[in-house]
């Protein structure tokens, strides 16, 4: 797979298709190949690019990796689309990811058609979110204290504002971030740490779908419904994914809103 420097790391990235470019953005403990039976969906009408983030699968971090930041993220997701001659795309995230794709609608207009938003954690939308990530905060504290791993803490969706629904990726790459606490600890809260425009919510300009399933944790569809109110131009869609991520379980659904934002 081809690889590209950004910043003083190697990302690793692979595209499928021709046609209107779209960008699939992953998740904490997850890495492109998550986005595999939708690229494949997508394949057949569409340049679908999907790439390992910073610190994920088989792209580097930097030496004594421990903190990230979402602009950080959504500037290695510009250098790809710049140096694949992607630009403007689709840009397609989940979790932590559509928070990156938000950021570039915000940030980055020029290189963005639309996006598609899946379960975004902007938890700095829901005032009662400040009860959950306290809640979340002394779990780390009491993990702490007793010795207990933070790592499986948050990998087992045992922190309901910092980690909801990462449990229901595949066990595959659960496992595989068991490899990558430096990884998992850098992106613990990015999130929460993002400052949300909240002015610029309501002038965008480009379309973006929001989407949730039946299964998505309480607090992470409160804040979708949240972002839907904001953010001009959006709507919000529900696809049935069973007990999985939108995107693990519905993967056609996921391509299908895609294509809709597609040129």
């Amino acid at each position: 797979m081809p690889t590209l420097e950004a910043r003083g790391i190697e990302i690793v990235w692979s595209e499928r298709g021709e046609g209107p470019a779209i960008l699939l953005v992953h998740e904490t403990a997850a890495n492109g190949g998550v986005w595999d039976a939708v690229r494949e969906a997508l394949a057949p009408r569409a340049r679908a690019i999907s790439y390992d983030r910073r610190g994920w699968g088989a792209s580097t971090a930097p030496e004594g990796y421990r903190r990230t930041m979402v602009e950080e993220q959504s500037e290695d997701a510009v250098t790809l689309l710049e140096s694949a001659n992607a630009a403007p795309a689709v840009v397609v995230g989940a979790g932590i990811g559509a928070i990156v794709a938000l950021d570039l609608l915000l940030r980055r207009a020029d290189l963005v058609t639309g996006t598609l938003l899946v379960e975004p954690p902007v938890l700095q939308l829901l005032p009662m979110a400040t009860e959950a990530l306290s809640g979340d905060r002394r779990r780390l504290e009491i993990a702490a204290e007793t010795g207990a791993s933070a790592i499986d803490l948050y990998l087992s969706g045992g922190l309901q504002a910092l980690g909801g629904g990462v449990d229901r990726l595949p066990a595959e790459l659960i496992a595989a971030a068991q490899e990558r606490p430096a990884s998992v600890i850098a992106e613990m809260g990015i999130a929460t740490g993002w400052r949300v425009p909240l002015p610029s919510l309501g002038s965008v300009e480009r379309p973006s779908t929001i989407v949730a399933a039946p299964s998505t944790p309480p607090l992470l569809r409160d804040a979708a419904a949240a972002l839907v109110s904001r953010l001009a131009g959006s709507s919000a869609r529900e696809v049935d994914s069973g007990q999985a991520a939108p995107h693990v379980g519905a993967p056609h659904d996921i391509a299908a809103l895609a294509l809709e934002l597609s040129p």
